[in-house]
């Protein structure tokens, strides 16, 4: 859970610049539990900072704390996705998502149910020009469900496979000339390109996340999804 401390260090981001402004402001989403209208440079700024950080320390403890960090700042950038009013804040936004994925993985938190809430109302919601991101969503909300240690319901993860590959099509249709497929399976589909090893790395790994609970007719959706990724 985020402390005092971890704000403080969020709000420093920026070379320590207007961190007292900044921490007022990361306070008051904390507290209010909801996101000012729009996301103004207090506190946005040392939010998209601390998005990128990486945790290189030995120490376990401050490993966890960065990632936690992290977690929430690339949570509330992508709440403010959501809103309309932050329509040109929000720009290959699979990168912000991936760091998400990363840090919630790193943290071994049981988040999966929260995580697919979010993507569900986040989707929708995401301004037209991301519209080639669209496809990494789905499969963040992927990982997420095969995740879940709740009783898998096959037919809605097989409708989420198909969704993706589906939608996955359309965007590189769109991209492509003449409307012919071309460029790689989903990567091809951003011109945000500096985090796709990671969604590599994540599609190499998606067949981990099956079990027993899982038919065959899932595994094969998602050993096919993996596969095209890498």
């Amino acid at each position: 859970m985020l402390d005092e401390d971890d704000l403080q260090s969020v709000a420093r981001a920026d070379y320590g610049n207007d961190s007292g402004e900044h921490f007022a402001r990361l306070a008051d989403i904390v507290r209010l539990c909801e996101l000012p209208t729009p996301l103004k440079w207090h506190p946005r700024e040392v939010l998209e900072l601390t998005r990128w950080s990486e945790a290189s320390a030995e120490d376990l403890d401050i490993v966890a704390r960065i990632h936690r960090q992290r977690a929430f700042a690339c949570t509330v950038l992508l709440v403010s996705y959501g809103d309309p009013n932050n329509v040109d804040a929000s720009y290959g936004s699979n990168q912000t998502l991936i760091k998400l994925l990363d840090s919630l993985e790193m943290l071994g938190t049981e988040v999966e149910d929260d995580a697919l809430s979010l993507l569900s109302w986040l989707i929708p919601r995401l301004p037209d020009h991301e519209a080639g991101e669209v496809p990494f969503f789905g499969l963040a909300m992927l990982w997420f469900a095969l995740g879940r240690l709740a009783q898998q319901d096959d037919a809605a993860l097989l409708g989420l496979c198909e969704w993706i590959i589906s939608t996955e099509e359309v965007v590189r249709r769109r991209q492509s000339a003449g409307g012919r497929l071309a460029g790689s399976w989903l990567l091809s589909g951003t011109g945000y390109d500096t985090h796709l090893d990671a969604w590599r790395r994540l599609g190499r790994r998606l067949v981990d996340r099956l079990d027993m609970r899982h038919g065959p007719e899932v595994k094969e959706a998602v050993l096919l999804i993996g596969t095209m990724l890498t």
